[in-house]
């Protein structure tokens, strides 16, 4: 260390070696100056781990037994013990993250670490383009790019290949941030699909979203599914528009009103008591939809209607705050078309059929006629939010849908027609035209691409002799089908017989990976990361954290 005395007449400390300054005054004594030059990365002799000094030259004499090391230290620990490890912090994660210290072994081994991704990354790149499939992109939290896809042992796989250390406050930063990953890893062209987990209604989301399709459909050979919503999020993209919605205030206040308005009277009225069920609904009503989210405050609503107008009989004060019929009637239809998008995003999310892959304004009109009290077609929650609903998420998600039930051996068309018929009753056949010609369209696009010609089959008749030739997918629909059970694995059934449907097995290995997302391994790391991201301030972070946080997912790798 050098000593000198600033402008100010400050005693100041230089490192000799990296020429940093520290706070000389004797005051401040010297083990931070110590600490310093015993880490100091430009120092050639300075404490390694063990506190035994090291020597830059004696690090570069064994390269392969470095990057062993490392590789095997993070592969061995989470993301937050492996920053812990690799600063030299002590004591709880969530502490002020450098406070007086240096990161000096972070720092010291940055370009080990940068150059262990790179090689990590290149052998990742390379496995991935070997594979026979495409790929499923999924963003998660506007931070984490994940890529699904199906290998060639049938296996589900999710790796992260993107991590962003400041979320993407805007959807075209994100979208340009997923197609320059996609371009690095040089899998641009062979993508199926993107689901965006957080989707909000003041984006400007159709046109950033038409913008991604176009750049993702002129790159590819074969069909992209599109941007899907993903079904955990599209409750909250409907709770987004409620809140912008002035229909709901005046209902929703008078609700509050209400509320408190019994509260108030069970508190001077020993004759009126409130159960515990009716008591924790009024609460509910009091907090309002910020609180509980609109479907529970809804339910709760309804819930307390038959209360409320029992209440009314009895208290002509009650009588003058308590809703109309009219908004009752809207009350009611609100929470009847909340429960019917909760159960069709399950649906959807969980791959039952209990519900029509068509998903259209008339198809819900149907089935919501006889619960609500005034016209459906009239009411706004329909005009405002549904058409919406359906437009962004369940219109989009149809084709995806119809492929993943057919080239399910259990069900394929037959059950599809059945149920269609028993929904849709004489409109049935037109859903089902629509529906068999959209899949044999994009059957027909992979069969043209098909280096093994499985367009036709020859088969024999009973005396062997050749008969006319049947498609692959005239065979397919011929097999029995497979029993209805729970248990069922519906990739090991495609793996014993893709060698018989060729063209069909690569849209299932497509498809398929489209519908299950997350191996345990991406969600164990994801959760992981989480933590971190709720106790750190990234930008207070060395520059390598997103390398160390991809190389924690790479090195977890069956491939690795």
């Amino acid at each position: 260390m050098r000593k000198y005395r600033d402008a100010d007449g400050n005693v100041k400390a230089e490192c000799k070696h990296c020429k940093k300054m520290f706070d000389g005054s004797s005051k401040k004594g010297t083990t931070h100056l110590k600490n310093h030059l015993e880490r100091c990365p430009a120092n050639p002799k300075r404490k390694g781990a063990g506190g035994r000094y090291v020597d830059d030259r004696d690090i570069s004499l064994s390269p392969s037994i470095k990057t062993k090391e490392l590789a095997s230290l993070i592969k061995g620990k989470s993301v937050r013990d492996l920053i812990r490890h690799l600063s030299n912090m002590e004591g709880d994660i969530s502490a002020k993250i450098w406070g007086d210290r240096d990161p000096w072994v972070i720092k010291s081994r940055k370009g080990e670490i940068l150059q262990l991704y790179q090689e990590e990354k290149e052998k990742l790149c390379q496995f991935l383009n070997n594979l026979s499939c495409r790929f499923s992109l999924q963003l998660v939290f506007g931070r984490y790019l994940v890529v699904n896809y199906i290998d060639d042992s049938w296996e589900r796989q999710s790796k992260i290949i993107s991590f962003c250390q400041r979320r993407r406050d805007h959807i075209e930063n994100l979208i340009e941030d997923v197609k320059q990953s996609c371009l690095d890893w040089k899998i641009d062209t062979n993508v199926c699909s993107l689901l965006p987990r957080e989707i909000d209604p003041a984006d400007d989301w159709d046109n950033q979203i038409g913008k991604v399709e176009t750049w993702f459909s002129q790159r590819r050979s074969l069909p992209f599914a599109g941007c899907l919503s993903d079904g955990f999020q599209i409750m909250g993209y409907i709770h987004g528009i409620l809140h912008s919605e002035d229909y709901l205030r005046d209902g929703i206040q008078s609700l509050t009103e209400c509320a408190q308005y019994v509260r108030n009277k069970s508190t001077s009225d020993k004759l009126l008591q409130l159960d515990g069920a009716v008591e924790a609904a009024i609460s509910e009503l009091e907090q309002g939809p910020l609180a509980s989210g609109f479907f529970d405050y809804f339910g709760n609503a309804v819930g307390l209607k038959e209360v409320f107008l029992g209440l009314e009989q009895l208290d002509s004060d009650f009588r003058s705050i308590n809703l109309s019929k009219q908004k009752w009637d809207e009350v009611t239809a609100t929470f009847e078309h909340l429960k019917f998008l909760k159960r069709l995003t399950i649906s959807f999310m969980w791959g039952t059929c209990d519900i029509p892959i068509i998903v259209d304004l008339p198809y819900v009109h149907k089935i919501l006629k006889d619960r609500c009290n005034h016209p459906i077609e009239d009411c706004p929650f329909c005009e405002k939010v549904m058409k919406k609903a359906i437009d962004i998420f369940f219109t989009k998600y149809y084709l995806v849908r119809v492929i993943a039930v057919i080239l399910d051996p259990r069900f394929k068309m037959d059950g599809l027609q059945l149920h269609y018929k028993e929904i849709y009753g004489s409109d049935a056949d037109r859903y089902l035209e629509k529906m068999n010609k959209d899949f044999r369209d994009v059957y027909d696009e992979y069969a043209a691409t098909d280096s093994s010609n499985s367009k036709s089959y020859e088969m024999l008749d009973a005396m062997g002799r050749p008969s006319s030739p049947k498609s692959e997918l005239d065979r397919y629909f011929n097999v029995l089908k497979v029993p209805r059970d729970k248990q069922f694995d519906i990739l090991a059934w495609w793996r014993s017989n893709a060698p018989s449907f060729p063209t069909l097995a690569r849209m299932a290995r497509d498809y398929l990976a489209i519908e299950k997302h997350f191996a345990p391994n991406a969600v164990e790391l994801i959760d992981d990361i989480v933590y971190i991201d709720d106790n750190f301030d990234f930008d207070e972070l060395p520059e390598i954290i997103t390398p160390l946080v991809c190389l924690k997912g790479l090195l977890g790798s069956a491939e690795n």
